[in-house]
């Protein structure tokens, strides 16, 4: 009789805290996650923007390691011919290289610049669809929040909640 009233007693306390586990949480549905970095990687604007900004950078590179061989020739004939130039001439010689490696310095500077300039606007357009795709993706679901994966604040998450993959085919829509 005892043993009976102990496991009533233990069912008591028992079975009503495995039906409050075995019911899902009011926003279990309604909770998720997206990364922007992956979202912008494999959109097709993110693509497009990736591609721009490769060929500017290898344009870039270019055009620098040209002006750095001009820069290495300068120098190549002033030491050659460096014996017999004269102060004044070897001087101005001197000079010329100098102002072309500022000059040099500078063109690599304005193309940080511009690279940045222009990733900078490429990231801003993209943020701009964003947004109204975000938007859509959590009424659709009727989400209650999203979270950034890329902000670090999630140690872990169910991967069913992650839209990313819904985020990119709203920006691919028209």
């Amino acid at each position: 009789m005892r043993k009976l009233l102990w496991y009533a007693l233990v069912a008591s306390f028992t079975l009503p805290s495995l039906a409050v586990a075995q019911t899902p949480a009011p926003f279990a549905n309604r909770l998720a996650y997206f990364s922007p970095q992956r979202a912008f990687a494999a959109s097709p604007d993110g693509k497009i923007a990736e591609a721009t900004l490769s060929a500017l950078q290898i344009e870039r590179a270019k055009q620098v390691e040209a002006r750095n061989q001009q820069l290495q020739k300068l120098q190549a004939t002033l030491q050659q011919s460096a014996a017999m130039l004269t102060e004044a001439v070897r001087r101005l010689r001197e000079q010329e290289i100098s102002r072309f490696q500022v000059d040099l310095d500078r063109f690599i500077q304005d193309a940080q610049v511009e690279f940045t300039g222009v990733q900078r606007d490429l990231e801003t357009a993209f943020l701009a669809k964003l947004r109204p795709a975000l938007d859509r993706v959590a009424r659709e679901r009727a989400l209650l929040l999203i979270l950034n994966e890329d902000a670090g604040l999630i140690a872990w998450a169910e991967p069913s909640l992650d839209i990313t993959g819904d985020v990119v085919a709203r920006l691919a829509a028209p």
